[in-house]
């Protein structure tokens, strides 16, 4: 497939209001108003260093390198035709992505203007905030804002302005309430759940509306003061059947989006709908068709819109993944594969996958990442390596700040796998700055967190405290109470093994304070654990058959949660269990690591144990 010549343009779309009437009652008037309609704005374009691309019955489509030269033109339009009865006009200006077709030009740039074309009243002209803003420190221009409006059937919130001049004609601001889209305003952080969008197509296209929801809402969570519900805490809830009150209570988010996207032939019809649990109203609702060509904007669309009705604007905004329609359908067919994967074989379709979207567009990083994680959930960290060294350098050398920030998040990982603790740090560190670079605050918290983790690790338990008091603070800014549950029980954690076991205990009752609020049960061990060592430290009685009862409950439990019922428990199973899980761990790293990790205060407090229950 040949990638048609794109570019960004000051995009103008003209047209004489009740042009249609007047052909019925007066066919000749109707014509002579097109012809000098014509007359006049051929030469203005040539003067103002207009593209003239079609006439569309009464109407026209320019496009020009700058929205100085094209808002001049328009506004001398409007001028030239102020006196002329016959010539109603009016004009709409945006900037954005033109595609060229020979001497024609399409895409949603132009669909846009069109839109603002008639929103526009008759002898005035709107334009988009893109051109605005362009204007506003150009004292030959001035405008009025008429909020934030919904683009019906386009599938877009633009934030709309109409130019001033004495001879522009002024909107009526109430005929643009219906349309108006009222933006949040509260001082709280937004919070927000995007649901799955519904797949109205064949059950096989499902992956489309499943990446796209994906992708929708990591664009989302990563756009700053925002708190963004995760798709794992979605898929646990019965969303179908929970309507938005209960929807809003399990998943503590004010605003619920939700759609459906169904692939006919070569198109995708797409609806979207914002609701505001706290007002019970919808902000924001729409209906549109998309070219299949245009899949890889769809997301980017769809965040635009909520972000915006959201009040919340990226630092900086996300670079688009790939303009390569065929590359992201692979790529989207094998996100869907890969995270609903049963058996060995979904995961090496999805590889196959990914190596065709990659194929297609070598600079799609977003593929590059999950390739890499397919290795490092196997424990292949070698290759999976060598795919984020890799995709680091290529984001890095696009630009692309978020690729660049989950690449080193993923290779701090692999690190931390392998038992490289200072490396770890180091590339968390560097994922960290981004994030701050971005504004993420949702990754500041993790990345923090993450670091908390390794510190603590090394045994370097104020550092890691100190971690994990920077991530609580911003959990608990953007209401992050998953988050927070996390990030008190380890809190809890390391007062424990400071020996402070009284503010050990605050932090993690505190914490299943949290988790029961929230109903999380896969955090209930760990805590659980931690708690009663606590307890026991201090004397106090704990519940027995608690515990039992929760790690009868618990697939997988790892090492360091066996470590802690060795030492509650005092059974002996769970010390053999950690000690193979630990030699496991450390015989897959190099002699160097390996020497350099079982020196780390756990593995070494494990092996001593081990080795006196065993002597």
């Amino acid at each position: 497939m040949t990638e048609k010549k794109r570019k960004l343009a000051a995009i103008m779309f003209t047209d004489i209001a009740g042009y249609t009437e007047s052909m019925s009652f007066d066919e000749e008037t109707a014509i002579q108003a097109v012809q000098r309609k014509r007359s006049i704005i051929q030469p203005l374009l040539i003067k103002h260093n207009g593209v003239f691309v079609k006439e569309i019955g009464d109407g026209t489509l320019s496009y020009f390198n700058s929205a100085i030269d094209a808002s001049t033109c328009a506004v001398r339009l409007q001028e030239l035709t102020f006196d002329d009865t016959h010539l109603n006009i009016r004009v709409g200006l945006h900037i954005g992505d033109i595609v060229f077709d020979g001497k024609d030009v399409f895409g949603e740039g132009v669909n846009i203007a069109s839109r603002l074309e008639s929103l526009s009243p008759v002898g005035g002209i709107c334009v988009s905030k893109s051109i605005f803003d362009e204007l506003e420190n150009k004292k030959e221009f001035n405008g009025t804002s008429l909020g934030l409006q919904s683009l019906k059937g386009v599938g877009r919130l633009v934030e709309v302005y109409a130019l001033q001049g004495d001879k522009l004609k002024e909107p009526d601001k109430s005929k643009f309430q219906e349309t108006k889209v009222e933006k949040h305003s509260d001082e709280e952080v937004p919070s927000i759940a995007i649901i799955p969008f519904d797949n109205k197509g064949a059950p096989e296209d499902v992956f489309y509306s499943y990446g796209i929801s994906s992708d929708l809402i990591s664009y989302v969570t990563s756009a700053g003061l925002i708190r963004v519900a995760s798709l794992k805490d979605i898929e646990k809830l019965d969303y179908d059947n929970l309507d938005s009150t209960e929807l809003s209570k399990k998943l503590l988010i004010r605003y619920i989006a939700q759609g459906t996207l169904w692939k006919m032939g070569d198109m995708f019809q797409i609806s979207i709908e914002l609701y505001d649990t706290k007002e019970s109203r919808i902000l924001w609702s729409d209906r549109w068709q998309e070219q299949w060509e245009n899949l890889p904007k769809i997301k980017n669309n769809l965040s635009d819109g909520l972000l915006k009705a959201l009040d919340t604007k990226p630092k900086v905004e996300h670079k688009e993944d790939t303009t390569n329609p065929e590359a992201y359908e692979f790529y989207l067919k094998a996100k869907h594969r890969y995270e609903k994967r049963e058996t060995m074989e979904d995961i090496e379709i999805s590889r196959g996958l990914l190596n065709k979207a990659i194929e297609l567009d070598d600079n799609l990083i977003s593929a590059k990442l999950l390739m890499g994680n397919t290795f490092r959930g196997m424990g292949k960290y070698d290759k999976a390596m060598d795919i984020f060294t890799s995709s680091l350098k290529q984001a890095d050398e696009l630009s692309d700040k978020h690729g660049m920030g989950d690449s080193f998040n993923s290779i701090g990982a692999i690190y931390f796998h392998k038992g490289n603790f200072d490396k770890a740090l180091e590339s968390s560190n560097k994922s960290i700055a981004i994030a701050d670079e971005l504004n993420d605050k949702y990754r500041q918290g993790i990345s923090l967190n993450n670091n908390g983790v390794v510190s603590q690790n090394k045994g370097n338990y104020e550092e890691g405290l100190d971690y994990y008091q920077r991530s609580l603070e911003i959990q608990e800014e953007i209401g992050d109470k998953y988050g927070m549950a996390v990030t008190l029980c380890n809190i809890g954690h390391i007062n424990n093994l400071k020996g402070d076991f009284n503010n050990a205990l605050k932090y993690l009752e505190y914490s299943l304070k949290i988790q029961n609020e929230l109903g999380v049960k896969w955090l209930e061990l760990e805590t659980y654990s931690y708690l009663y060592n606590a307890y026991k430290n201090l004397g106090k009685v704990f519940d027995l058959n608690h515990i039992h009862k929760l790690i009868k409950k618990t697939d997988n439990i790892e090492f360091e949660i066996n470590f802690q019922l060795y030492k509650l428990l005092g059974d002996v199973t769970y010390l053999n269990t950690v000690y193979n899980q630990l030699q496991k761990k450390s015989d897959a790293m190099d002699k160097e690591m390996k020497v350099i990790y079982l020196g780390y205060p756990l593995p070494k407090e494990i092996i001593e144990e081990w080795e006196k229950v065993n002597s």
